[in-house]
Order: C-alpha cells, then structure tokens, then sequence
C-alpha cells in the first residue's frame, strides 16, 4: 500500500469557535493578550501625550468615521507625527482583534483555570478553618483551630455569613457554592418526647458563604460588570474574603498592579485574608522582580502577612492575612520604582509592581 497523502493544511486559521478545547491554543492566547494590551496602553499613552483626542484614539479600531459628526472630529487636521501615533494605536487593537479579542482570551481563560480549580482551593482552605460555617459574630474569628472550637463548644454561638469577593471572576464556581442547599430534617419538641408526629424537612444552605463576583468584562449575568478600581471602600462591612486569582497579571502597568495590592489591603477587615495567584514566570523570569522581593513587597510596603504560600509548575499562590492591628510598614523608596535585578536573555518577563506611598496607608 502506498503512504497516505497529508491532508493540506489551511494557509489562514480557522474561525474562532465559542468552546476553546486546545490547551495549547488557550495558552497562546493568553499571552499573546497579555503582550498586545500592554503595547496597546503603552501606544494610547504616546498618543494622548502627541495631542491626540480621545475620540480619535477610540475610533481607530474603526477604520474611519461611522457618521460625519465623528468623522469631522476624527479627521480633522493633524500631524504626520499624530498620524503615526494613531496608526500605532490600530496596529495593536487590530492584533488583539486577530486573537479573537477579548472575548476569546475569557474562554482561554476558563479553560486554563479548569486545569486548577481556583474555588476549590479557596473552598479548601476556609473549610480548615471552619469559616465555611459562617463565622463567630463576636469578631473572634482565626484562621487555624475554629472548627475544632465550635464542635467542642456546648452551646452554638451565633454565625453571620462570611461576606467574600471574586475580582475578575470567569465562572461561577464560588456564587454556585454560596447558593449551594441539602435537606436538614428538623425534629419537633413532641418527636423527641416519643410522639407518632412526623419529622419536617427544610432546606439550608451548605456553606454560610456571601460571594460578590465582578468582572471588568462580565461573561455571566451572575457576575456583576465592575472596575475593581472604582469600587467603594466597604465602611459598615468590609470583606472578609478576597479572591484575586489569575488578575493582576493582566492588569497592565506596574503603578495599577501595585494599585491594586493596595486596595485589596483596605477591601479587607482586620483579620481578613486575601487569596493571591499569579503566574510562576512573572516571579522567577521577571527583570525587575524575584520571590523574595514580591513578598517583600507584599509584607514590609503593603502590610500583609504571609499566612501561606505554595507553587505548581506554573503558578504561585498565597494566603495573605490583613493583621488584627495597623502594621508598621517599612516604606522604602525602592517601592515606587522599578529597577533591573535579574539580568540576561532569560529574563525576558517584563511584570514589575510600583506602589505610591498614600495607597498604601489610605
């Protein structure tokens, strides 16, 4: 029998379907976005500075004017040198477009953190503590030994829920927990006393969770479309929990990721933890970051404790604790710059954290 002739392969890829399956292709994806809106923000941020107007940048994914009210503003008299800026612009909405935008990036995102369920991590580790029963309303609440306290506690104190929130969440998983119920049968006074009544059965919730899920981009309508950065400072209620997994890689500029650090310090009541992942590259291939100064960062600039920390081949995870009491930070300078550490080809990662001093302390 002669070979079988190979099947020609298409010269284009083929069109973007709604499930991603290629955990190769989810992977390209998500770096490939990760780069195309980092040079898109760098490139709006040259063009705003070169005098461009804001109509005119957020019309270049257009390709020119839809009506001629936009097209006069768009195409009003600029320079050669705003020109190429605008062009620049373009090139990167119209690369983040060929991956099939932001949308795909999400599905690439879903499949990616499927492969390390995220809530389930988050779900174990409250359960240890047994904050998944709700927490003790006298504010004693510690991360180690509560569930071994309340079974051998005689009398039940009172629980509220544990007030938890999702930054950039991509599934339901958590909200799908909160909401989670199993049938409690309930025995009457009469029953106990030896009496034919029948027991009842009602329903309750198994885990005495109260999750908020947002997401700049919502891909669910359980999941609320929300700029992390512009949300309220809770006052009444801060949160107890704060799940930011997989995000502040994505958010592009070193001063917004350190922004953001920040906030999810002052999100959280004291006592309250934060369960922070990221990317393994980001800390071991960065030129301007390493482990040891990460949680350097995280511990002497924001203010955290390192309650835990672990790695798979590809991820860094950490269990950070907001302390009962305000820490003394140890503001240093080198905090609010970045500076070269790790020199040579092999670090080619480009994640940096900047803070600014009056973030940090509120």
């Amino acid at each position: 029998m002669g070979k079988k002739r190979k099947q020609p392969q298409p010269i284009v890829p083929p069109p973007q379907s709604s499930a991603l399956r290629s955990r190769k292709r989810a992977r390209q994806v998500t770096t490939l976005f990760h780069k195309y809106t980092t040079e898109l923000d760098s490139a709006i941020e040259r063009a705003r500075d070169g005098g461009c107007s804001e109509v005119q940048i957020s019309s270049c994914d257009r390709g020119g004017a839809d009506d001629e009210k936009t097209g006069s503003d768009i195409h009003r008299v600029i320079s050669s040198n705003q020109k190429a800026l605008l062009d620049e612009v373009k090139k990167w909405k119209d690369k983040i477009s060929e991956i099939g935008g932001r949308e795909e990036y999400q599905r690439a995102s879903q499949l990616n953190t499927s492969l390390f369920s995220t809530s389930k991590w988050v779900l174990g580790v409250l359960g240890r503590w047994g904050w998944l029963d709700g927490l003790s309303t006298d504010g004693n609440a510690s991360l180690d030994g509560d569930r071994q306290q309340q079974k051998s506690s005689q009398k039940k104190k009172p629980r509220r829920d544990v007030r938890l929130l999702e930054i950039g969440a991509i599934n339901t998983q958590l909200l799908d927990a909160a909401s989670r119920t199993r049938v409690e049968r309930v025995t009457s006074q009469d029953e106990k006393r030896g009496s034919d009544e029948k027991h009842t059965n009602q329903l309750e919730r198994v885990h005495r969770l109260q999750v908020k899920a947002i997401d700049l981009r919502s891909t669910n309508p359980r999941i609320q479309q929300m700029d992390f950065f512009k949300l309220p400072l809770p006052i009444d209620q801060p949160y107890d929990v704060l799940v930011n997994s997989m995000v502040i890689n994505c958010v592009t500029t070193p001063e917004q990721r350190g922004k953001m650090l920040a906030l999810c310090y002052h999100q959280l009541r004291p006592g309250g933890v934060l369960f922070l992942t990221l990317p393994k590259l980001c800390l071991i291939q960065s030129k301007y970051m390493h482990r040891g100064y990460f949680e350097e960062i995280l511990t002497k600039a924001v203010g955290f404790e390192i309650d835990s920390a672990k790695e798979s081949p590809k991820v860094a995870f950490f269990v950070l604790k907001r302390p009962q009491s305000e820490p003394v930070r140890n503001w240093d300078e080198k905090f609010a710059r970045t500076k070269v550490i790790n020199k040579g080809k092999k670090f080619r990662n480009t994640f940096a954290v900047i803070l600014d001093q009056r973030d940090v302390t509120g």
